[in-house]
């Protein structure tokens, strides 16, 4: 790419810093997408519009690196570098992540048993702090920010850049659906694929105490004859397929949104599992934007008066990150306390342990587990969302932060490590113009 894209990439950022400057008090920002799942406060800080920073800069081949902006969806992100035959070595399931929020936050997806998180594969980040100021963060500038930065959820700063690694893709992939019916047998294969790689990517799924689905996905340059690639982004569902074939083909666009079309299986709550509703969607409208949309409207009035026919229910939308040889307990405590099913299984590394506000250890690998759906509830309000913060305390692991919490300060403090985070807010806030990560991710500010 030329020049002018990064001269482009200045003026944007340039003029992002003079509204920052001239703006009086705190701020928030504002997105045009968003993958917290927590209610945002009202709130009186100015909103300060990151919506233009969402421009691919330079892609490097050689290097395999890609400078990007960071309000750019995977899904763009995805649609420039696979021409080249790359891809970004972790591309979070959906289409609607950014990779600023994924950088900030916590990306995960089945490259993980390979890469660690999306944290661990950035190389350089520019990062806008609350006067304004752009730092250059890598392990060797600004180390102490660039180590601070994942877990901080923009309470530190913003990410204006990031230059991401790549890695080589094939045009497809084959997937092997394998069946297990132990969880010790499951956590035992995942553990030799961390600990020796054969597969290019590494999931699965729980569909009930007896009942796993471990899937290995290989990048092929071209299908067998006679095979056409599945097709899962209208009327068949990606998650069904797991539970129906052994093997199965997918073009490596479609594998890396794979989950996207139906948001794992979460679509069934809008009624988009069901063939009249699919129809009438259409194929361009059944994605994670479309769901978040629903979703973020049925807080409103009048979508919430259903709440008053609806049995009580409490959201438990959380993804839990548990040392590899505590997955099959903390799964069996899971399912006697909350029982939702299915649970995606997505395996990672810890390449490096420096990340100081997400702190894990290189000694083992993880298991991420992802569940999301409404649980009936009889109990107070929150009572199932705990339930799942004392299990990964219990199980010696850690939770994102991107939807519900209910720590109370002293326990929050106590996984997400306060002196780093305060000392790293004095440098960079001093005056406390964006909201705390406390504040953020319990306070829902």
């Amino acid at each position: 790419m030329s020049e002018s894209e990064w001269k482009a990439h200045q003026a944007r950022v340039d003029a992002l810093t003079r509204v920052l400057a001239e703006t009086k008090g705190p701020v928030r920002l504002k997105k045009s997408t968003s993958n917290l799942f927590r209610q945002r406060a009202p709130s009186d800080r100015t909103e300060l519009d990151v919506t233009g920073l969402n421009h691919v800069i330079e892609i490097d081949p050689q290097a395999r690196t890609v400078d990007v902006e960071g309000m750019t969806t995977y899904a763009e992100l995805v649609d420039a570098t696979l021409p080249h035959g790359l891809a970004p070595a972790i591309v979070p399931e959906l289409k609607s992540i950014t990779i600023g929020g994924a950088t900030t936050g916590l990306g995960i997806e089945s490259s993980g048993f390979r890469y660690g998180l999306v944290h661990d594969t950035v190389h350089e980040l520019d990062v806008m702090t609350a006067d304004g100021t752009i730092l250059t963060c890598s392990p060797n500038e600004n180390p102490e920010l660039f180590y601070g930065f994942p877990n901080s959820y923009g309470s530190l700063g913003y990410a204006t850049r990031v230059r991401a690694g790549l890695i080589a893709v094939q045009p497809f992939v084959r997937l092997e659906h394998t069946p297990i019916d132990d969880p010790e047998k499951v956590f035992a294969a995942i553990g030799e694929e961390c600990a020796n790689p054969k597969c290019d990517y590494l999931d699965g799924v729980y569909f009930g105490p007896s009942e796993f689905v471990l899937v290995r996905a290989h990048f092929v340059e071209s299908l067998p004859a006679g095979v056409q690639a599945s097709d899962y982004t209208w009327m068949r569902q990606y998650w069904r397929s797991l539970r129906e074939r052994r093997e199965d083909y997918l073009t490596i666009h479609d594998y890396l949104w794979r989950w996207d079309t139906d948001w794992f299986w979460c679509s069934k709550n809008v009624g988009a599992q069901l063939a009249p509703v699919r129809l009438l969607l259409g194929r361009k409208r059944l994605n994670s934007v479309t769901y978040q949309k629903i979703m973020r409207a049925s807080h409103r009035f009048p979508l919430n008066l259903l709440s008053r026919v609806r049995p009580r229910t409490e959201s438990v939308i959380q993804d839990v990150d548990i040392p590899i040889a505590n997955a099959a307990a903390f799964l069996a405590d899971f399912e006697n306390s909350i029982g939702i099913r299915p649970v995606w299984i997505c395996p990672f590394v810890v390449p490096d342990d420096r990340f100081s506000l997400f702190r894990l250890s290189t000694d083992t690998a993880y298991i991420n587990f992802g569940f999301w759906d409404m649980v009936r509830s009889s109990e107070a309000d929150g009572h199932y969302n705990r339930r799942v913060e004392q299990l990964v305390a219990k199980h010696g692991g850690k939770k994102s932060l991107y939807s519900r919490s209910t720590y109370d300060e002293k326990t929050f403090w106590s996984e997400y490590n306060r002196e780093v985070y305060e000392t790293l807010k004095r440098q960079v806030d001093p005056d406390g113009r964006f909201p705390g990560l406390y504040e953020k991710a319990v306070g829902q500010q």
